[in-house]
């Protein structure tokens, strides 16, 4: 992974960032201050890349397989269901009700009353890629007769979107899948699938999603932090305090905490998530929100990207480890993530981990794989003998604490005190 979230300064330090604090009163500017700098900031290029490599590693998973797969941007919808459906009659003669149609929905358009178009047209633009890439594999958009094809039926169903904030919208949109009888009927028979593939999420959207009643499977690469999210009990408590205290009480469909009540800490160049909390995304008379539309031009340098190891040196700083000098780089990513694994290892842990560390999500799962191989943790998580004194070895040594003279004469025993241990 050679993107990561770059700043080469902090948010706070920019133009922008300190016209957005100056709206604050002189003793909130500090925790306004650090809520800014806390936010996950991806540039488009980031999330394109996230999007393209979870599809490929899909295609190369189907790519012996007779079934295809069905590929959809996440949007609204104004009907209750994703495909027309008539009653028609079965081989038997009785009437049925039956999903219809050549193509499927619409992968850009306006729900009614709203002119603006968000992120899916550029997630469009990724499905239209990738449908041109694997033309074998993927469909785009497809209607019910196509993914019931004779040759090659659709046997997964993804639903792709940049970010998943609340998870609202995606579980509305499984809804209308589960709607139609036709894709009930596949369900139920295990006849089609259910995926949801996301650049960034929260982990409370993560966890909604799985729960819908589809149980889809759900991936994203990026794992955004939220109000609630940090270590820090008090630095939660100062940033709800902020919050509740200033900027607009609502705003673009949300409360205080943004869409959800998330509180998201994210932020894309080409738009702010109404998912983060409304003082950051909505202005109103008296109040101005960090930016409106595409990010400005001076914070271009701070949405690019950098090093995987200046990734690490900052994540390692935020978590309070200090690595010792001459490490390689594999050595303090390995060293970063064995800090934070904590317990026996289970199936989801790597999102936590991606969400305490800042990194994505397939690079912790690389460093946890390398140390399984080089017997630094067992297959259950744990961290062996041998990872501690890799982990050990490879901090930086605690100082040492001053000795400080309490009597200018030194005392020297004459005799060593008997352990207790024999004297019993």
């Amino acid at each position: 992974m050679e993107q990561f979230l770059a700043r080469p300064r902090a948010l706070s330090q920019t133009t922008v960032g300190a016209a957005w604090l100056g709206q604050f009163a002189a003793g909130d500017r500090a925790a306004a201050s650090s809520l800014l700098d806390a936010m996950l900031l991806l540039n488009e290029e980031q999330v394109g890349t996230s999007i393209r490599l979870a599809l490929d590693r899909i295609a190369e998973g189907q790519r012996h397989r007779k079934r295809r797969v069905a590929l959809y941007a996440e949007r609204e919808f104004d009907s209750s269901m994703i495909f027309e459906v008539q009653m028609l009659r079965d081989a038997k003669g009785r009437l049925r009700r039956r999903a219809v149609g050549y193509n499927g929905p619409h992968a850009v358009r306006p729900v009614r009353g709203h002119a603006r178009v968000g992120s899916e047209g550029f997630v469009a633009h990724l499905i239209s890629q990738a449908t041109e890439r694997w033309t074998k594999i993927f469909m785009n958009h497809p209607g019910p007769d196509r993914l019931r094809g004779k040759t090659a039926p659709a046997g997964e169903i993804v639903i792709v979107t940049d970010f998943l904030g609340s998870g609202t919208r995606v579980s509305t949109m499984l809804d209308k899948f589960w709607a139609v009888p036709t894709l009930r009927s596949w369900k139920s028979r295990d006849m089609v699938r259910f995926r949801v593939v996301a650049a960034a999420a929260t982990l409370s959207a993560l966890s909604k999603v799985r729960r819908h009643r589809l149980k889809p499977q759900v991936e994203a690469e990026w794992i955004a932090p939220t109000v609630k999210s940090s270590a820090d009990f008090r630095t939660v408590l100062s940033w709800m305090r902020l919050i509740e205290n200033n900027g607009p009480a609502e705003g673009r469909g949300t409360g205080r905490y943004g869409f959800g009540d998330e509180g998201a800490l994210i932020a894309f160049n080409y738009r702010l998530p109404n998912n983060t909390p409304a003082m950051i995304h909505h202005g109103e008379e008296g109040w101005q929100p960090l930016y409106v539309g595409p990010a400005p031009v001076e914070l271009r340098e701070l949405f690019g990207v950098r090093s995987l190891d200046q990734a690490i040196i900052s994540a390692a700083q935020s978590n309070g480890v200090v690595f010792g000098r001459e490490l390689t780089e594999e050595d303090r990513q390995t060293i970063l993530v064995l800090s934070m694994l904590k317990g026996r290892w289970h199936r989801g842990a790597e999102v936590a981990l991606a969400s305490r560390t800042s990194l994505p999500v397939p690079t912790v799962m690389d460093i946890l794989l390398r140390a399984l191989k080089t017997e630094l943790i067992t297959r259950s998580g744990r961290i062996t003998d041998k990872g501690y004194k890799f982990m050990e070895s490879g901090r930086a040594g605690e100082r040492k604490t001053p000795i400080i003279a309490t009597s200018p004469v030194p005392y020297y025993p004459e005799a060593l005190r008997i352990p207790k241990a024999q004297l019993i």
